[in-house]
């Protein structure tokens, strides 16, 4: 990285990675299609030859700031969520505060890991807002909502995060197809809902149960509590 270049702002180097990123990703399709047939797209001499390329890899490489494509990716998703106008307004400048931040120094991890964290909660508390009081997707989304709240937004860790998202998207496609079951066969709704119930029940009666353990883990009782001296 050169004098003048190490204070360009990360913000800066994320905007011109993106648009050679584009280039690359373009140049990469034209040489791809063009092999199918036997030719070469003209004026593409520098770009490298088709197959399974990285267009991110390469950019970064062109870009020549010392900085990985990891690295400016995650600026470019803060970002994103920054200008997303269907998030709140507390999340998106959560996210140009981080910007703001890395471009002051800070690792990007820092922010990047907690604005994800604070996406999927918002991700989740939609989902469970907006289903049913006896839907999977309320039951799962409200579920790993108390489990990121209980870990906390700075020790969420990435394992927990897909989970959670993979859960999210079954329980979504779930419904989907119970909601078309129903349709066809009306009256298996008043079995689903005592499913459902019977699932909601078992939920709470092992998160009681679980947080009875940590208790007696934390004050250095036996699981029984020591009612089995």
């Amino acid at each position: 990285m050169g004098h003048d270049e190490a204070r360009v702002p990360l913000t800066e180097l994320a905007a011109r990675y993106e648009a050679i990123k584009r280039e690359v990703a373009s140049g990469l399709r034209a040489r791809q299609l063009a092999s199918r047939f036997g030719g070469t797209p003209a004026g593409d001499g520098d770009a490298p030859p088709p197959g399974k390329q990285d267009a991110r890899k390469i950019a970064a490489e062109r870009l020549d700031a010392g900085v990985s494509h990891t690295t400016l990716e995650k600026v470019l998703w803060l970002r994103r969520v920054g200008f997303d106008m269907e998030r709140r307004a507390s999340l998106r400048r959560e996210a140009m505060d981080g910007l703001e931040a890395v471009d002051g120094g800070a690792p990007v991890n820092w922010p990047y890991d907690k604005v994800h964290t604070l996406v999927l909660i918002d991700d989740l508390e939609q989902a469970a807002a907006g289903a049913p009081t006896n839907s999977v997707v309320k039951i799962v989304a409200e579920r790993h909502l108390r489990l990121l709240r209980e870990r906390g937004v700075y020790a969420a860790t990435p394992a927990m995060k897909r989970q959670a998202r993979k859960a999210l998207a079954d329980a979504q496609r779930l419904d989907r197809d119970i909601e078309d079951a129903v349709s066809r066969d009306p009256a298996a709704w008043l079995q689903l809902k005592a499913a459902f119930k019977r699932r909601r029940k078992e939920d709470r009666a092992a998160y009681a149960q679980a947080e009875h353990e940590k208790y007696l883990a934390w004050a250095g009782l036996p699981p029984d509590g020591g009612a089995n001296p």
